[in-house]
């Protein structure tokens, strides 16, 4: 729905709407910067789980600690990635402010992508903690020279993470609870994106479904980078890919799905 606002707002009202809303909307999860609620949730979680994993794999004795450290370093951005922006739309919905955000005539792709942001930041740091962890009780080991691409393969991962949770999100204009669903992507990442359980020991179409998953190209990348192995650049791109085709995809539905539940009336239904 186009209005008078939208069609004569200039650059600054647009990036306002981007940047501002959408890191509003991100810190209303974690109940207004209450580092009790963020901490918690995005850096213990993951700790825990990392942990786990290495002390796991040292007792199987399948791959040294630094193939767990690099998997679940990046799994850890799947939580802010997947949950954030599919809660930033649920949430408006359990706050009976859904209706009122979808009258108003701000541009829907402007909105509701900006809510993705907040997320690849937070989930990008969240991987950078974990694999400092990991480095911290030497189990992996991070040159100096690979941090630059290191960097940007953790941000890639949690742009195409954070744009699987915008379709999680979008999906939640429909259902009741986007979390269940949330939760299943999340936990399908970590047993078919190559986190803990290589390809190779998959069956050949759980395996195709593991390398189509946002992350699965994200983690090889980062461990060949780590390693000094060459391709990371390609795999990269890939993951870019994916995350093209998920905000698209995303932001269709939402276009969709808004449509449906306003001729059905089902916006404000909980």
């Amino acid at each position: 729905m186009v209005g008078t606002l939208q069609r004569n707002a200039g650059p600054s009202v647009t990036w306002r709407l981007f940047f501002v809303a959408g890191w509003r909307s991100y810190l209303a999860l974690f109940r207004w910067l209450r580092p009790s609620a963020f901490i918690p949730t995005v850096i213990g979680v993951p700790v825990v789980q990392l942990i786990w994993a290495v002390h796991l794999g040292r007792y199987l004795g399948a791959y040294p600690p630094d193939y767990y450290v690099v998997g679940n370093a990046l799994h850890a951005c799947a939580m802010a990635g997947l949950f954030a922006p599919a809660h930033s739309i649920q949430g408006e919905r359990y706050g009976g402010t859904l209706t009122a955000l979808l009258a108003t005539p701000a541009n829907r792709a402007v909105m509701f992508s900006g809510r993705v942001l907040p997320a690849v930041l937070t989930g990008a740091f969240t991987s950078a903690v974990m694999l400092g962890v990991g480095t911290a009780l030497d189990w992996v080991h991070v040159p100096l020279g690979s941090l630059p691409m290191l960097g940007l393969t953790l941000l890639v991962t949690a742009l195409s993470c954070s744009a699987c949770g915008l379709v999680v999100g979008a999906v939640g204009l429909r259902t009741r609870e986007a979390t269940f669903l949330a939760n299943v992507v999340l936990y399908s990442m970590l047993l078919l994106c190559g986190v803990n359980i290589p390809f190779a020991w998959l069956p050949g179409w759980l395996a195709a479904v593991g390398h189509a998953m946002p992350m699965s190209q994200g983690i090889e990348a980062a461990r060949r980078v780590l390693s000094g192995a060459g391709g990371a650049p390609g795999l990269l791109c890939w993951e870019l890919l994916k995350a093209a085709v998920l905000v698209l995809l995303a932001l269709y539905l939402l276009q969709v799905l808004e449509r449906g539940s306003r001729e059905k009336a089902s916006l404000d239904d909980v």
